[in-house]
């Protein structure tokens, strides 16, 4: 039971319908020769005061029916572009985080503070091909992790 449960969590995490994956009891000659199986990735980049525009390539084959990317960033100074790409180089998603706060010092003592952003895309029945994230950091010390998870059918 718990192991459905878990199954299905990451699904609806996804963006999937628990149908894509289930197999029907109807005919359990033909779901023998049935599986499912998911392929997740996770990258961490760390950015010391960084103005180099990055990009991080996920392929993904003709059998995957559900592609997640997720970016989250924590960054303490500079400014943050992250996009993503589709293999045809249509932008499919963006966002920017940016420092306010310089660290300072002054007779009340340093102020510091820590900008987090993260965003999450699902698509159903990617394109095949290779999609990329792009960071494009200005001046950016912090941390930024990009995960991807496919699901196929096979």
């Amino acid at each position: 039971m718990k192991t459905s449960i878990r199954i299905i969590v990451v699904m609806l995490f996804l963006g999937c319908s628990p149908s894509l994956f289930a197999q029907s009891n109807h005919n359990s000659n033909h779901n023998k020769n049935h599986s499912c199986s998911s392929f997740q990735t996770s990258k961490s980049i760390d950015l010391e005061d960084s103005s180099k525009n990055e990009s991080i390539t996920i392929a993904v084959t003709d059998e995957v029916m559900c592609l997640n990317i997720g970016v989250s960033s924590n960054i303490s100074s500079g400014a943050l572009t992250m996009e993503i790409y589709n293999p045809n180089g249509d932008k499919q998603g963006n966002f920017s985080v940016e420092s306010e706060l310089n660290s300072s010092s002054s007779s009340s003592g340093k102020s510091s503070e820590t900008v987090c952003g993260q965003i999450n895309k699902t698509f159903k029945e990617p394109m095949k091909g290779d999609w990329v994230v792009k960071l494009k950091p200005k001046n950016v010390t912090g941390k930024v992790q990009i995960h991807s998870h496919q699901a196929s059918n096979i």
